[in-house]
């Protein structure tokens, strides 16, 4: 496990990344919030993540984000990138810039150590906002998922960061594989 640590508005705090995020953990974390991610209603299948950050704060868990390689498919080239899914910040530590570090984090693992240079990911309208605000844009394009029945056009917001001087390309984006 790898442990990063800041020391942001005076409180210690850490990020460890691990290669198990259990239905406990995740349950503990969305404190008895049914639906934490506000994504029931897509009534999606997601795929698991291959990597998991977790920020601590005075050791106590308060936000996890999820990081998967994948290759995606634009207008029929192969595009390698991260996937970030999974983003949950405990309801009361909210607004205090975890969500910011978390994927910071996560975007520095992107370009550093896994050599991409695009990381894609999913939200709900109300979450656009946030990631924005972090360089992220929304992909206009359809983006094409994979599910039970087949493919089909993925419901969420569909947003892409780049992290390099690569512009995303234009065109319609394949999945193929369950999103994240």
């Amino acid at each position: 496990m790898e442990v990063h640590a800041h020391t942001p508005h005076a409180l210690p705090w850490e990020i460890r990344i691990a290669d198990s995020y259990s239905s406990a953990e995740r349950k503990e974390l969305a404190g008895g919030e049914t639906d934490p991610s506000q994504t029931a209603s897509y009534q999606l299948q997601w795929r698991p993540m291959e990597k998991h950050l977790f920020l601590y704060e005075d050791g106590r868990m308060v936000c996890h984000l999820g990081l998967l390689r994948h290759t995606v498919e634009v207008r029929g080239a192969p595009v390698p990138v991260a996937g970030f899914g999974g983003l949950l910040v405990r309801k009361e530590c909210r607004r205090r810039g975890y969500a910011h570090a978390v994927i910071q984090r996560a975007e520095s693992i992107a370009r550093g150590e896994m050599g991409l240079s695009f990381v894609i990911s999913f939200c709900r309208p109300g979450l656009r906002t946030l990631y924005e605000q972090m360089g992220w844009r929304e992909i206009l394009d359809p983006v094409w998922i994979e599910q039970g029945p087949g493919r089909i056009s993925m419901p969420a917001v569909s947003i892409v960061r780049c992290l390099c001087s690569e512009k995303w390309p234009e065109g319609e984006v394949l999945l193929c594989s369950y999103p994240w």
